[in-house]
């Protein structure tokens, strides 16, 4: 119970850049679901489209929470019978007054029991609530230094897992800003930076199920584009990217403890 509070409080952190009342009802929704917890650390590269900045490797890691969300079953061998053809419910309870004294009688309804059909799972559905960083990217232009970080505030994606064969493919979305991005000049005068926009992806995993966590391998292909980049003060470098796409492929690895009762 104190992890699940933990992971709740986690959750309510990376949504305060939402509405306060889409945040709580999302969560109170998804509150008895939480299934997984995830640490996961990507590297990948720029795609072709990126202008004004470049970037030998770039470094992605971070956290997600999981929530089952729905799974799709196939019966596995004959119905199992019960033991007992029949069970008692209870029903109420009486107090009634006999010559002894008071007397208390419980009342039962006599049910027959049906037999139950054991399943598995062969698709399951989640959705994963998360926070990342992504690092690594520079200016194109050498006459100016470009520092910073792009976070994921948070991200929201939706897996499909199939049971068999432990692969899954997934979407994910969500609210992305530029932190501690500043630009400097050979004088070594500086400018502050910021941007917000919203990424999308997709992407394909398999993971590996090892002394009762799992292990993943996943790749992806993000769209990560600020079109507008503002800029603090006056005099910024004609180098200066006054829009920023950081779009391309990772490949990752992460690991995954079961944190639902």
């Amino acid at each position: 119970m104190r992890l699940r509070s933990l992971l709740m409080t986690l959750g309510l952190v990376a949504l305060a850049a939402t509405p306060a009342a889409a945040q709580y009802s999302f969560l109170g929704a998804l509150g008895n679901r939480f299934s997984d917890l995830s640490f996961f650390g990507n590297v990948g590269g720029l795609s072709s489209a990126a202008q004004y900045v470049r970037a030998d490797w770039m470094t992605h890691f971070g956290l997600e929470v999981l929530f089952t969300v729905g799974t799709v079953t196939e019966p596995v061998g004959p119905p199992q019978q019960p033991a007992d053809s029949v069970r008692l419910v209870w029903r109420e309870m009486r107090v009634e007054k006999t010559e002894e004294g008071v007397d208390t009688i419980y009342m039962y309804d006599i049910e027959p029991t049906r037999a139950t059909q054991p399943t598995r799972d062969i698709w399951t559905f989640e959705v994963g609530l998360g926070y990342g960083q992504l690092s690594g990217f520079e200016a194109r232009d050498e006459s100016i230094e470009l520092r910073g970080v792009m976070r994921d505030l948070p991200s929201l994606s939706l897996y499909a897992s199939y049971e068999g064969l432990g692969t899954y493919f997934g979407l994910r979305s969500g609210l992305m800003e530029l932190t501690g991005l500043d630009v400097t000049d050979a004088e070594g005068t500086s400018w502050r930076g910021s941007g917000q926009s919203f990424m999308a992806g997709v992407l394909l995993g398999q993971a590996w199920e090892i002394a009762g966590f799992n292990l993943f391998l996943e790749g992806a292909w993000t769209l990560r584009d600020f079109p507008s980049v503002q800029w603090s003060g006056s005099g910024v470098p004609l180098g200066a990217p006054r829009e920023m796409n950081l779009s391309g492929w990772s490949v990752g690895t992460g690991v995954q403890f079961g944190v639902g009762g």
